[in-house]
């Protein structure tokens, strides 16, 4: 169990150590870091004491703490409740060099959004545990550009695929080593069924396109149009049989009157899918999920979810449905099971201090239990208030009314 420091200080790219930032946000970073797993550390500069100029910071934290210490059993978490992994690539966010204007950051928060407006529940699993003991509890594993791997990570990687394991992957995944040494071919290039045809591509004006080919899972709420946006980068692959989308090769956006293809059909993938037993494989050449966090292109973001859903099954074993932004976590705990929900819903998610919360209405949970564990008492611990449910087919159903910042619904 990993300690997060929640600095109750003015953070940020302006700082004043020695004045506090607003208590919402305060209270949201807190509400992260048990939700998460962590154990929330609250401090401030120069306030250690409570001798400092601005004391506005002790009251929310003593709050804080006093209700985590009334219920402090239902935080003691035993193991994360889901099937979706997403691999941390920390050597590729130290080592590699991106395309010219892009930071790294982008790839990791634009599959970060896709998953919460998804309302998947996941787990991060970093890059140096990939053994079939570290992974045999996921259906599907998802690599945002994880341009570093080593011969054996990639060979980890293959042993998963081979046990029945699915894998999403976007960009230059595995086209380096550990030694960020560029290979002639991708590392994974056999796993997907894939070979590099070309370098990178960018854009002169209009981004790629993606050209609809045929009917898939993946196209799920698209209609009326043979175009799909694709990525302002791409590293070209080599074609396939039968693909289901093709690039359709950048071109000028202006002057409007030259705005057309010179090219509109390809038989270069946009996507790659493949199945092998079990296991369901996705490849995407271009950076979709860097590209759709920059653009807020929400077609891109739909395009990743699908993937994301296609490889990871479709019967996730946490599922909340409502309206509003969420993060979901949901542990097995010490006293039996806990759904943690954070709302994001917030004109400040991405930017600036959250200054108000704003609630959002009944959240449907639906939770399948291990073989032999039942419920007595729901409990929610920010409300305390118990709730009804309902068991069918070995889940649990249970409705949250309303969740202001955050909920708990404690399962016992």
């Amino acid at each position: 169990m990993s300690t997060n420091v929640t600095g109750a200080w003015s953070t940020g790219g302006i700082k004043w150590r020695n004045a506090c930032k607003s208590p919402q946000e305060d209270q949201m970073w807190l509400d992260e870091s048990v939700a998460s797993g962590m154990v929330p550390y609250h401090h401030f500069i120069g306030g250690e004491t409570g001798m400092g100029e601005d004391r506005r910071w002790l009251e929310p934290g003593r709050q804080y703490f006093n209700w985590t210490a009334k219920h402090d059993r239902h935080f003691v978490n035993k193991r994360s409740i889901c099937n979706l992994g997403v691999v941390m690539g920390q050597r590729t966010h130290l080592f590699y060099t991106p395309p010219r204007g892009v930071t790294m950051s982008q790839y990791m928060d634009g599959m970060y959004y896709a998953l919460l407006e998804g309302r998947f529940l996941f787990d991060f699993v970093h890059e140096d545990s990939l053994a079939p003991d570290d992974l045999k509890k996921y259906s599907a594993l998802v690599l945002p550009n994880t341009a570093l791997l080593s011969d054996e990570q990639c060979r980890q990687l293959a042993a998963y695929v081979a046990s029945g394991g699915s894998l999403l992957a976007t960009f230059e995944t595995s086209m380096y080593s550990e030694r960020n040494q560029r290979r002639a071919d991708f590392g994974l290039a056999d796993v997907f069924g894939i070979h590099r045809a070309g370098e990178v591509q960018g854009t002169n004006g209009n981004a790629f396109y993606a050209r609809i080919e045929k009917p898939h899972e993946i196209l799920a709420g698209f209609t009326n149009t043979h175009w799909l946006p694709g990525a302002e980068y791409r590293l070209p692959v080599a074609p396939v049989d039968s693909p289901v989308l093709t690039v359709v090769p950048g071109f000028v956006a202006y002057p409007p009157e030259l705005a057309y293809p010179p090219q509109s059909h390809t038989n270069e993938p946009a996507v790659v899918l493949r199945e092998k037993g079990k296991s369901r494989l996705a490849w995407f050449p271009g950076d979709i999920e860097r590209t759709m966090w920059r653009s807020g292109h929400t077609d891109l973001s739909r395009l990743l979810q699908n993937a994301i859903r296609w490889v990871s099954g479709g019967n996730p074993p946490v599922s909340v449905e409502g309206t509003g932004v969420i993060e979901t976590f949901a542990w097995e705990t010490e006293a039996g099971f806990a759904v943690h929900v954070l709302n994001y819903t917030n004109p400040n998610m991405h930017r600036g201090w959250i200054r108000e919360f704003y609630p959002i209405g009944p959240q449907k949970v639906r939770m399948t239990l291990p073989a032999g564990r039942h419920v007595t008492r729901v409990e929610l611990l920010r409300s305390e208030t118990n709730i009804p449910f309902r068991m069918a087919g070995g889940a649990i159903e249970f409705t949250i009314p309303k969740i202001l910042d955050y909920e708990v619904a404690a399962m016992y």
